[in-house]
C-alpha cells in the first residue's frame, strides 16, 4: 500500500515523503534534517527525490540527502535544481520502480517560470502552485 505523509519544515512549510512498508520518495525536501528523522523513524529506504522548481525551501535539503543516499533528483528541465540528475518538461512521463509509481509531468509555470507538478497515484504534487 502506497502512503502520503506530511514532514514539517521550517516553520510554516511541509515535505511530503511518498511510501510503502520498505522505499520512499521525497518531494520538495527544503530541509535534509526532518527527512532524515522521517526516514530513520519509520525505517525507510529513500529512493528518489522530486522538485517541482528552484526555491530553497523546496531544494536546500537536496545535496545532502543525495550525498548521504546516492538517490537521483527529478526536476524542472529549465530551472536550476541542485544535484539534479533527470531534467522534465511538460507531457513527459517516468516511473519510480521500487514503488511501481508511474508520474505524468505538468509544466505550471507561474509561481516559476519553470515550475513542474507530478501526478501519480490519484495524487498531484504542485509545489507552490496552489495558494489559498
Amino acid at each position: 500500500m502506497i502512503a502520503v505523509s506530511a514532514v514539517r519544515a521550517f516553520k510554516d512549510n511541509y515535505i511530503w515523503i511518498i511510501h510503502n512498508q520498505q522505499f520512499a520518495i521525497i518531494v520538495d525536501p527544503g530541509e535534509a534534517c526532518p527527512v532524515r528523522l522521517y526516514l530513520r523513524q519509520h525505517k525507510l529506504q529513500p529512493v528518489a527525490i522530486l522538485c517541482t522548481h528552484h526555491h530553497n525551501d523546496h531544494t536546500g535539503g537536496n545535496r545532502e540527502l543525495v550525498q548521504e543516499f546516492s538517490i537521483p533528483v527529478y526536476g524542472p528541465a529549465h530551472e536550476n535544481i541542485p544535484g539534479c540528475t533527470r531534467a522534465l518538461s511538460d507531457g513527459e512521463t517516468f516511473t519510480i520502480l521500487e514503488l511501481a509509481i508511474s508520474f505524468n509531468v505538468l509544466g505550471v509555470p507561474g509561481h516559476t517560470a519553470g515550475h513542474i507538478a507530478f501526478y501519480g497515484q490519484r495524487a498531484l504534487f504542485c509545489g507552490d502552485t496552489l495558494f489559498s
